[in-house]
């Protein structure tokens, strides 16, 4: 049984280890996150939790998830990156759309590793500052990738349409964990433009074609313009992405 001795050391104690674990860039931190949630109600968690971050379903066994926390110094520079990720998309629509983002260096699941992933109005998005692809761009287009997953599920997406723009008999090759380890999956070739997909990842289901179109869209225009120009298929999956937001928000400027 505890008394009133120990209570107030175990008191102290954890008072001690927030002061010890608490330092200006911690603060710093805090205080740009509780900007971003007053402006744009988003949550954005980076001290990890296993029972704050994840679904009891993504915790069976089974799954084989494991995570671990992302570096401070990485958080501080996702900061910026994290707000021109947000101010891309009118507020209306990332307020109905969007409520957590969760920070992590590391993400797998059964021994794969994830790049992000989503699910209802949260957003899971690794970056790892070790490795030299994370990058100001890369980090863009991997959070616009799981927004445009969010909105995909929470809207009627012209599924039919954007099918028939692929090859006679293609078929996606499954949900994207198929390929989510593969290293050429973010490869670029002309065969693949020529029949509508941006990279070998676009061709993993419907939804990943989606998301990689989406991506660019907001983050590689110029490049997106050019492929449009040159393959017409690629220009009438950009079109039905950008009709696609607009039924969202005519606040939407795509020119």
């Amino acid at each position: 049984m505890l008394t009133t001795k120990h209570l107030i050391l175990s008191i102290a104690f954890t008072a001690m280890v927030i002061h010890v674990t608490a330092t200006p860039e911690t603060d710093y931190i805090d205080s740009q996150l509780a900007r971003i949630q007053s402006e744009f109600n988003v949550h954005v968690h980076y001290q990890y939790d296993t029972n704050l971050f994840f679904p009891p379903e993504w915790k069976r066994p089974a799954l084989e998830l494991a995570a671990r926390e992302i570096n401070t110094a990485e958080v501080t520079r996702l900061l910026p990156i994290l707000q021109q990720f947000l101010t891309a998309h009118p507020a209306s629509v990332v307020q109905a759309e969007l409520e957590h983002i969760y920070l992590l260096q590391e993400m797998s699941f059964q021994g794969k590793p994830y790049g992000g992933t989503h699910r209802a109005r949260s957003m899971y998005i690794v970056c790892n500052g070790i490795e030299n692809r994370f990058t100001t761009d890369f980090m863009l287009c991997r959070l616009h990738s799981e927004f445009s997953s969010i909105l995909f599920d929470h809207h009627d997406f012209p599924t039919n349409s954007w099918e028939q723009l692929n090859p006679v008999n293609f078929t996606y090759s499954g949900n994207g964990f198929e390929v989510v380890d593969h290293p050429s999956r973010y490869d670029i070739s002309d065969r693949s433009c020529a029949e509508g997909f941006l990279v070998n990842y676009s061709k993993s289901s419907l939804e990943n074609d989606f998301n990689i179109i989406s991506s660019w869209l907001f983050t590689k225009r110029a490049e997106l313009d050019e492929k449009a120009n040159l393959h017409r298929t690629i220009e009438m999956k950009r079109t039905l992405a950008t009709e696609f937001y607009l039924s969202l928000s005519g606040q939407y400027n795509f020119n």
